[in-house]
This record gives C-alpha cells, structure tokens and sequence, in this order.
C-alpha cells in the first residue's frame, strides 16, 4: 500500500554537492535543485542495473540451453556500497539510504516478474534505460538523529520531506560545507501514515510513501455472496446485481484510434526517410505519442478507481466471497479468430480486481474462496442437469430438462456460490462470524449446509433469504 502525492518543488540548502569528476578528471559541484534531482537518480539506476547484471539468463547457444548472467559472461561480482563509492566518483556522496535501496528493490521486482510471467505469460523485466524509463530513485526512512526522508507538515495540503547527504571528506569544495539537503515539497490531501520508504518519480514530479494497507473497517453481516466474472457484464453476483468496469466514452474512443491512424502516418514517413526507430522521430510523432500515452493513462487510472471501491464494498458487505478459480493467461491464448474476445477479456481486469480483493480481505478477515469454474455456465441451479443446450444465449438460460428460466449469469453465480459453500472453506473466518445461513440450513434440513434448491426458493421472495440480498 502507499500513499501518491505531487511535488510542488524542491529546493536546496548546506554546501554544494559534489557529482563526480568529469572526463577530464575535474572534480564537478552544483547547487542546481535540477542537476542534484537527476544525478540521485541517475546513480540509482546505475546501481540498479548493476544488480540486474547478475541474474541468470537462459540462452540458446549451438542447440543447447546455457545459464548465463544478464550481463554477460565477464561481468564483474557485485560490489559493495563502499567498494562502488571508491570505484565510480558519481557515485561517493550518494546518500547510504538510496544507494542501498536499488539491491532489495531489484530482487522483489525479478522475483514479482517471474512470478507474474508462471502465472499470466509475459517476459521477466530487464534493464533501466535513461531515455525509455522515468527518472526514479528510492530513499529509505531513517529517523536516527541526522534523518533522511523524514516528513514534516507545513501546511494544511503541503509538506516537506528532506533528503539528508554528505560529501566525502576529499571532495567538499574548497571554502564549502560537507553536509546538504534536500527540501522536497508535496501537496498532501490526507494524513501521512508511518512509512518505511519515499519513492521519487522525478520524470512525473511524484513522490510515493510506502506504508503497510489500512484494513477496510468492517462489520461481521453473515452475508454470503457468490461472483461470475463475464464479458457482456465484467461482475454478477448471486444476488441478481450486474457491475460492469467503466469503459471510454466514444468521443475518447473516436480521439484515440485518429492518433494511432496519425502515429501510424508519421511512422511511414520516418521510415521513408531511413530513420526506422522513435529516436530519430520527429517532435510531432513524440507530441502524437505523449497524447496518446495520457489517454491512456486516464482511462487506466478510472479502471483502478473502479476496482477500488467495488472491492471494499464487496469486503464491507460480505463474509465470504466465492469467485470462479479462472486462467486468464490460458482464455486470452493467441488464436486467429480470437483476438476480439481475448482484447475483451483483458480489458475487464480481472486478475488486477481478484487480486486486490484478495488483499483486502485478508486484512478485513474475509474469506475468499476460488472454486473450479467447469461447467457453472451450463449446469442448472434448480436441477443440476448439464447440457450446453441450456444456454439459448448469452444472457439467457433454461433448462431443457425442468423448464428453469435465469439469467445466464445469475445461474452460475449461484452454482459458483453452492461450491464454494460445500467446500466448507468459509468456518475459517478469523473474525468468527457465520457464513452459514440459518434460514438456508433449515430449508435443508442439515446444519451449515445450503442446498441449490435453498437459494432456488428465495429467488421467488423479495426479502432478504439466507443471509443473501436476492
């Protein structure tokens, strides 16, 4: 979890900060805010791919698999910090609590990576590039008696956090002061919770705290609740409710796809003239492309919004969440008359959705539990006859052996609900709350067990039955 604010300004105090020699050999200062903000993080990138240099790399070499590090076979062992101070200037009055971060940040971003591909394809990330990546660095919190990215309040929407450095005792400027700092200031809308780290985009102009997730406040309801995810409707839940992801409106729509046509225009024309790659390009092509890139970014963001808040008021509302234990990675496979469904599947996020569910509820002491997802869409609730015949179409279901008439996705939220409630996952609940419905246990003659044929009768009432607003 984190907490995302905007950088106002920055602004530097103490002696000037020593960068490096140049090519020459000339020892370099500076008290430019811009210089000093985009050597931290030039050096942290240099530090970062120096750590990325070391992972294995598995290489095709004469029809054999060889095991390789990233950064070829001659490089270097990883040096310590204060080996790589005495070996590269630029990098001697880095402050310690951003020239350590880079080595825990690289780990847990391979290992995330690797973890992402086995689960959902992709490739695992390589290097940081200074032209293709934002400018970034991550400081540590230190709260000893010099600290560093210690926060302070200054306003009622403003603060300031201070980054803390020395200069090495042979490279302080002549008449100079060793120590300097950092103000950076942010505009904050809420109160900063404990942090552990500050991480600076310096190419966005934000700056995140990490701090560990509040969990969502809660009370035990004994509500049960059983969620198909879909295309036509991106959620349908047990209780008859449709909750679809925000999609673009079609003027952004009818915007974006004229400046794909317009950067594809360009592209030809770049290729025309031999220049083949976005380095050469003209600085209309980069003014099409940053357009295109923050539309993008619009919608990304109201999808992340939208996830959000329907996963919190799924955690307020229910005691145990039932969802359908689905392979994205194999559904949206490449295929030749496919790629419509496979976008469409994609664009209705749902392994970002299931995944911050999952978090929340672990916090909130929800259950949430994944049932195999074979044949919910054409097994009847009422009955438990399966026949794809019982799908006459998307949104309609009927049995063709007991004439049930549903919704399509109404009929396997329920039957995802029924399995996930026989699988007796839900009597682990932490917070102790039942998610058994007496109403449904009565109905069934069998505590803590409830039946197609329970939930099937409540559909006719318009109360809430068995715990379950229908």
């Amino acid at each position: 979890m984190s907490q995302k604010t905007q950088i106002l300004g920055v602004k530097h105090s103490g002696g000037s900060v020593y960068l490096g020699e140049d090519s020459s050999g000339s020892p370099q200062w500076t008290r430019d805010t811009h210089r000093i903000m985009d050597w931290l993080c030039d050096g942290w990138r240099y530090r970062f791919n120096e750590c990325r240099a070391q992972r294995p790399n598995r290489e095709l070499v004469d029809d054999t698999w060889t095991e390789m590090p990233l950064g070829g076979v001659g490089v270097d062992p990883l040096s310590t910090e204060s080996e790589a101070r005495l070996q590269h200037s630029f990098l001697s009055a880095i402050p310690t609590d951003i020239l350590k971060s880079p080595k825990r940040i690289e780990n847990n971003e391979w290992f995330s990576a690797l973890k992402r591909k086995k689960k959902s394809g992709g490739r695992v990330p390589l290097f940081r590039s200074r032209r293709k990546s934002p400018q970034f660095f991550v400081c540590w919190r230190n709260g000893s008696q010099k600290g560093n990215a210690i926060f302070v309040r200054t306003g009622r929407r403003t603060g300031v956090v201070t980054i803390a450095g020395m200069n090495p005792r042979l490279t302080v400027k002549p008449g100079d002061r060793a120590k300097w700092h950092l103000q950076i200031r942010v505009r904050v809308s809420e109160e900063i919770r404990p942090y552990t780290s500050v991480s600076v985009n310096w190419t966005a102009r934000t700056l995140i705290f990490t701090n560990a997730p509040l969990p969502v406040k809660r009370q035990s309801t004994g509500s049960v609740v059983g969620i198909d995810r879909g295309v036509s409707h991106t959620l349908t839940t047990s209780n008859h409710e449709h909750i679809d992801i925000p999609k673009e409106n079609a003027g952004t729509r009818r915007q974006y796809n004229q400046l794909q046509r317009k950067l594809a225009r360009q592209d030809r024309t770049n290729e025309a003239r031999g220049e083949r790659t976005a380095k050469f390009s003209s600085n209309r092509r980069k003014r099409t492309v940053a357009e295109l890139k923050r539309i993008a970014s619009k919608e990304a963001r109201r999808r992340e919004d939208w996830v959000h808040q329907t996963t919190t008021k799924l955690v307020r509302e229910h005691d145990l969440i039932v969802f359908e234990d689905l392979s994205v990675r194999n559904m949206t496979r490449r295929g030749k008359f496919k790629r419509g469904l496979n976008r469409a599947i994609l664009q209705q996020n749902w392994s970002m959705f299931l995944t911050t569910l999952q978090y929340k509820a672990k916090l909130a002491g929800v259950e949430v539990v994944l049932v195999n997802p074979a044949y919910t869409s054409q097994a009847c609730n009422a009955c438990g006859h399966i026949a794809k015949e019982n799908r006459e179409s998307q949104a309609v279901f009927r049995c063709v052996k007991c004439g049930h008439e549903a919704n399509a996705d109404v009929n396997a939220a329920l039957n995802i609900l029924e399995r996930g409630l026989e699988s007796g996952q839900g009597n682990g609940l932490g917070h102790g709350g039942t998610v058994r419905p007496a109403a449904a246990s009565a109905a069934t003659g069998a505590p803590g067990e409830v039946s197609t044929s329970a939930l099937t009768e409540g559909l006719s009432g318009s109360s809430v039955q068995s715990g379950i607003p229908l």
